[in-house]
C-alpha cells in the first residue's frame, strides 16, 4: 500500500480532503509542523511527502528527506500558495517532484495520479519472465498472465487475454523462480502503458512475502545475476 505524509496547517486539511491524497486505497499521516513530520518520515516510511511550503522549517524538511535514505524512493510536493512562477507543476530537480499551487482545483487530478504513481517508477525494474495467476475480488477463476518486469512497487504483466481493467483490485500469486511456493498478495491494476500489458501495483503481501519479494529481487540486482 501506497502510504502518504502530509505536512501543513489545520486549515488546509478540509480542501485536502476532496483530492486524491484521501482515497481510500491510501495510508495516510497528518502533521501540522515540519519537526514532527521529519520524525513521522522515520517512522512510516513515506513513498509520497506532501509540503505546505508556507510552513516553519519546510525547507529543513524537504532537505532532510533527501539526505535520509528511506528503503525505497520517495516522492516530495510542494504547496503553495498562489502561483510557483515557472517551477509551477514540474518541480525542482533533485529536490521536489511536483509543486502544486493552492487551492486545489481540477488541475489537480491528473497530476496527482502521476505523482502518486511516481515511487513505483523510481524503482529498480527488472526483465522477468515468470506466470503470474490474478483473481478479481468478486470471482474464484483464475487469470494467468505472464510476468514482463517487476519492481519492489509492481509488476507489469502480458495482459493478452485477460478480463483486467485499471482500478481492478485483484489477489495474486506470482510463481518466482527457484521458489518451492509462490508469493500471494492482493495488488491494483494502476495502468495499461499499450493494450496488451497492464501495470500492477503490490498493496499487500501474506506471510513473508514482502521479504521474498526483497530477495529475489536482491538475486537480480547482484553482479552475479545472469
Amino acid at each position: 500500500m501506497t502510504t502518504v505524509l502530509i505536512c501543513a496547517g489545520s486549515d488546509l486539511e478540509s480542501d485536502l480532503r476532496r483530492t486524491l491524497f484521501w482515497r481510500e486505497d491510501l495510508e495516510r499521516y497528518v502533521a501540522e509542523r515540519a519537526d514532527e513530520a521529519r520524525m513521522l518520515a522515520l517512522s512510516t516510511e513515506p513513498h509520497v511527502v506532501v509540503v505546505d511550503l508556507a510552513l516553519p522549517g519546510a525547507d529543513e524538511l524537504v532537505d532532510s528527506l533527501r539526505t535520509h535514505a528511506l528503503p525505497h524512493p520517495v516522492s516530495i510536493v510542494a504547496l503553495t500558495h498562489g502561483a510557483a512562477g515557472g517551477l509551477d507543476g514540474q518541480g525542482d530537480p533533485g529536490r521536489l517532484d511536483a509543486i502544486l499551487s493552492l487551492p486545489p482545483g481540477p488541475e489537480w487530478d491528473d497530476r496527482l495520479v502521476d505523482v502518486l504513481q511516481m515511487p513505483t517508477r523510481k524503482q529498480a525494474r527488472f526483465d522477468v519472465s515468470f506466470d503470474v495467476e490474478t483473481r478479481l475480488r468478486h470471482r474464484s477463476d483464475a487469470q494467468r498472465g505472464l510476468a514482463l518486469n517487476i519492481s519492489a512497487g509492481g509488476i507489469l504483466i502480458d495482459a493478452r487475454g485477460l478480463e483486467l481493467h485499471a482500478g481492478d483490485d485483484v489477489s495474486l500469486s506470482l510463481l518466482l523462480p527457484a521458489m518451492d511456493a509462490p508469493v500471494e498478495g492482493r495488488a491494483r491494476v494502476v495502468r495499461q502503458p499499450v493494450e496488451e500489458r497492464l501495470g500492477l501495483r503490490f498493496e499487500a503481501f501474506s506471510g513473508n512475502g514482502d521479504a521474498r519479494i526483497r530477495e529475489f529481487l536482491a538475486a537480480l540486482g547482484s553482479p552475479s545475476s545472469p
